[in-house]
């Protein structure tokens, strides 16, 4: 549980320096941000969407049944 409390928290992050992005209009805020998002999406989306992946890859593989 705490490996997802800590990708949460990363995309957390991710997301309010993104919106502090827009305040300051700062482009460090931007790349660090961009960057957090990348990093979450490529290692911490199996941890934090675990369920919905799986329900996911379920209703895909009965579509490909039912064709």
């Amino acid at each position: 549980m705490k490996d997802r409390h800590f990708w949460q928290i990363m995309l957390i992050l991710s997301i309010f320096l993104f919106i502090m992005t827009f305040y300051f209009n700062n482009m460090i805020f931007l790349l660090i941000s961009l960057t957090l998002a990348f990093i979450v999406r490529i290692k911490g989306d199996k941890v934090i969407f675990k369920e919905y992946n799986k329900n996911r890859e379920e209703k895909i593989k009965r579509l490909k049944e039912l064709s």
